[in-house]
């Protein structure tokens, strides 16, 4: 099952249209129908599989598996970088980060 059988399938368990689950997840409607009707089951971004992922309350990595026994997800790189650059975010935003300067300044 690829990520947009899940998508549909998790978002029809729970009763809710296109429509609801782009408000819960805080997409554009027109944005979300375009990505679950592309055939290219990597055309969804990191932020959005975030997004959606949280409200139908799974994680991404359930998303993105694949049901050919490889449970590695499958990104492209344009995913890579913007997973990367959410996961740079997220640890500026949590995180003090010393430059190795001011670290060894604090010692």
């Amino acid at each position: 099952m690829n990520i947009t059988a899940k998508i549909h399938e998790l978002r029809e368990q729970k009763e809710w249209s296109v429509a609801k689950l782009a408000r819960k997840s805080d997409i554009p409607t027109v944005s979300l129908r375009v990505m679950l009707s592309r055939e290219d089951n990597n055309s969804f971004n990191v932020k959005s599989l975030i997004k959606i992922a949280k409200v139908l309350g799974v994680s991404v990595s359930y998303l993105t598996q694949s049901d050919d026994g490889n449970n590695t997800p499958k990104i492209t790189m344009q995913q890579k970088e913007e997973l990367l650059s959410v996961v740079n975010e997220a640890v500026g935003k949590y995180f003090n980060i010393l430059d190795s300067e001011k670290q060894e300044n604090a010692e």
